[in-house]
């Protein structure tokens, strides 16, 4: 699955340009920034909010997990300290369901062809 690059020579993202990056809103940086899902957040001088890298691979992260309909909590702050092995362990269970979506795709595809063929054959009668 392809999602947003993050820029390798830059260390440091205004809001405006993590929007232009990502695609999302102002809106969802902010509900995400509330849900303690991308990490701290720093804030320039005149306290605007600075991201950095580490925040748009959490941001990647969200990206994935809104697509496939995941739970997001597995991304917040108190999930971040389970250890790394039951981490790994939940990522695998999502994986699986993931697995398990894309056999029920194929089933619908191969419906949906199937009903084409059908129809297109009783057009040519």
């Amino acid at each position: 699955m392809k999602t947003f690059n993050i820029p390798d020579n830059q260390t440091s993202f205004a809001t405006k340009e993590v929007i232009a990056i990502t695609g999302m809103t102002k809106d969802a940086l902010r509900y995400y920034e509330h849900l303690d899902i991308l990490g701290p957040i720093k804030r320039d001088k005149n306290n605007y909010r600075q991201y950095s890298k580490q925040n748009l691979e959490r941001l990647q992260f969200v990206q994935i997990f809104r697509i496939l309909g995941l739970d997001l909590s597995l991304l917040t702050k108190s999930e971040l300290e389970i250890s790394s092995s039951q981490k790994a362990t939940e990522l695998r269970e999502y994986r699986e369901t993931v697995r398990q979506e894309k056999v029920r795709m194929d089933e619908i595809e191969e419906f949906l062809t199937n009903k084409i063929n059908y129809f297109d054959k009783l057009k040519k009668v």
